[in-house]
């Protein structure tokens, strides 16, 4: 009888025992799936915080599609921007009676490059004429090339992605792409240490800028200055067009 009862309260033992592993294993399953889905989380919070980031970045609120597309054609416009068989619609300011002689230093040295210039005009109407005409005629994929020899914030505005002039910037809406260059003695916007890059003066047609360098940089205006600044510096300064169609050649082998 004794022995019955020892045997059943051992068996009594053993299935507290069990059932006690038991509960202790599934606590411990439980206690480290929480582990993990609080990791998981934990990642999925840090996942979406660089995704919102990137979207941020980019100005988008759309999908990782969209970013790897516009990273792709960020890449494929880096590499097609400057390039030589793209028509050029060259214009330059009044500067004195050489003017057709710098003009066609200019141009001449371009044609003997390889480049190919298509239009190159004289006058101080001749950039905004040159804006309309692409506009217009609704081309795409040139290259605008205005030289002036002062700096006038208005012609800037004119041609910026997001500027005030709405032919301007339907022209930049169709993959048109713009070189600025001034010479002789304008004010220097475009180099360090300029004394135009921090605030130019406004004009009859608008108001002053500030930071043109910069704007020029945000609206995608590709920018060359090879004047003496005022003359700060003459000995410096292209006063025949030379130094400037060497720059703007410069600036497709980089």
């Amino acid at each position: 009888m004794n022995n019955k009862k020892t045997i059943f309260i051992l068996f009594c033992l053993f299935m507290i025992f069990s059932l006690s592993y038991v509960y202790s294993a599934n606590v411990t399953d439980n206690l480290n799936t929480s582990c993990q889905e609080h990791q998981y989380n934990e990642r999925l919070n840090l996942l979406y915080d660089n995704l919102s980031r990137k979207y941020e970045n980019n100005k988008n609120n759309f999908t990782l599609f969209t970013i790897r597309e516009k990273n792709n054609q960020t890449e494929d416009y880096d590499i097609n921007k400057l390039n030589k068989s793209r028509p050029i619609y060259f214009a330059m300011d009044h500067v004195n009676a050489d003017d057709e002689k710098i003009c066609d230093t200019i141009t001449k040295r371009l044609k003997e490059e390889g480049f190919n210039v298509v239009k190159a005009e004289i006058g101080p109407n001749k950039m905004s004429q040159n804006t309309h005409y692409l506009y217009e005629h609704n081309i795409s994929n040139a290259i605008i090339f205005h030289l002036f020899n002062g700096v006038d914030p208005s012609t800037i505005r004119e041609l910026a992605t997001e500027g005030n002039d709405n032919f301007g910037k339907t022209v930049r809406s169709n993959g048109n792409d713009v070189v600025l260059a001034w010479f002789y003695d304008s004010v220097d916007c475009v180099n360090e240490n300029g004394s135009g890059t921090a605030y130019v003066y406004g004009s009859e047609t608008g108001p002053s800028m500030e930071n043109p360098k910069q704007y020029m940089e945000d609206n995608e205006i590709i920018a060359i200055c090879t004047s003496s600044d005022m003359g700060k510096h003459k000995e410096n300064a292209d006063y025949t067009g030379e130094k400037t169609v060497n720059e703007f050649i410069e600036l497709f082998n980089k």
